[in-house]
């Protein structure tokens, strides 16, 4: 059959929703793009549709032989183009397939192989020139099934409000030691912070953020904005006059001073399919070094798995209503031991490529004529002056 395409959301759940649930963890930014265009179409404006050729385009691959879909895909062409599937051939199909429905493609973001072959085929179409933009690898870490019987009184998931690293883990995770502190979910009163430091990550990552205070603002209302917080640090006159013999000159607390200043940040995605996504991890470049990415993520990972916790009414394709994975997408470069240290497993790879236009040879310059020659001959002689 080769590719189907459609804009019609709930036809392209009712066709691919399957192919996409069974791999969650592999296909979460698919998830993840089908949800968010089904969140914004719920809050839409009345009569503010998208523009032709600005449509949400979705497709599902149906194999030759029949059966089920092999592979699918989410074209917004203000993002770069999301693949599913492992079969290079599909990503070459899928080229002449946008290509004859006059789609604009900025970029792909596929597994390796069938990104390599999408982008060789678009580019010979399209005229344009592909280059790397990043490599990355898919992880996943499962839930650990709750224990019956005298097991289930064992140890369980740290809390939101727990000391991170340093708390007992839940059965199959490790207990990595780390520097102290706690999580707190962003708030309203974090907004400015929040935008600033999403602004600051797109920065660095060579990504483009549109609205950073409205995106701000939607992590805060889901939940989806944890900072690792750590007790401020005490300056070296406010230390120093703390041993003072003199009692009122010594270190107290002021009033109004915080408690606890956030060093890390970690963002989450709406749930989907029981699986959320660790979309970001940052830390302030003055903060780095220490240990904090890695204890929010653990600390995070925890609490999303821990048995009981508290499950955003988001997610309408969890078959048990809660979170049964969590997914995290790492820079290629990092090391693999980086994310088995958090119990995470690697499940994929992906390549992220991006379009430009076409490249060729430097143009030779209009001739202009040929140049004067400059008059030879000997030099004359200056007259000798008078003394």
């Amino acid at each position: 059959m080769g590719w189907c395409t459609t804009f019609d959301l709930d036809r392209f759940a009712e066709a691919a929703g399957g192919y996409l649930r069974s791999k969650a963890a592999e296909n979460t930014l698919l998830l993840s793009a089908a949800q968010d265009a089904r969140f914004a179409w719920r809050t839409q404006v009345a009569g503010r549709a998208p523009a032709a050729g600005h449509e949400i385009l979705f497709g599902w691959w149906e194999p030759p032989d029949g059966g089920e879909p092999r592979g699918a895909f989410v074209h917004d062409p203000a993002v770069p183009l999301l693949i599913a599937g492992k079969a290079p051939e599909i990503g070459t199909a899928l080229a002449a397939t946008l290509a004859k429905a006059g789609r604009h493609v900025s970029g792909v973001d596929a597994p390796t192989e069938v990104a390599d072959a999408f982008a060789a085929a678009w580019s010979q179409r399209a005229g344009t020139t592909a280059r790397a933009h990043r490599n990355s690898r898919v992880y996943r870490l499962a839930a650990i099934p709750q224990a019956t019987g005298p097991q289930a009184a064992g140890p369980q998931a740290a809390g939101p409000q727990a000391t991170g690293s340093r708390a007992t883990p839940p059965l199959g995770l490790p207990q990595i030691p780390g520097p102290p502190g706690r999580l707190r979910r962003a708030t309203t009163q974090d907004l400015t912070l929040l935008a600033n430091w999403l602004t600051a990550f797109a920065v660095e990552a060579n990504e483009r953020i549109n609205a950073p205070a409205d995106l701000a603002a939607d992590l805060i209302s889901r939940g989806g904005a944890v900072f690792w917080e750590v007790p401020p640090r005490p300056s070296r006159l406010r230390d120093a006059a703390h041993h003072l013999p003199l009692p009122h000159y010594r270190d107290q607390a002021q009033p109004g001073e915080p408690a606890h200043q956030p060093v890390a940040l970690v963002t989450l995605t709406r749930p989907v399919a029981g699986s959320v996504r660790i979309s970001m991890v940052y830390t302030p470049q003055e903060r780095r070094h220490n240990g904090y990415a890695t204890a929010l993520t653990l600390a995070v990972s925890r609490a999303v798995l821990a048995p009981g916790a508290p499950q955003p009414p988001h997610d309408e394709l969890a078959a048990n209503g809660r979170v049964n994975e969590v997914v995290m997408i790492t820079d290629k470069n990092r090391s693999d031991r980086w994310g088995s240290r958090l119990g995470y497993q690697l499940v994929g790879e992906r390549a992220v490529l991006r379009f430009g236009p076409a490249t060729g040879p430097v143009p030779r310059p209009n001739p202009s004529g040929a140049m004067p020659r400059l008059p030879t001959g000997p030099l004359p002689r200056l007259p000798r002056l008078r003394r």
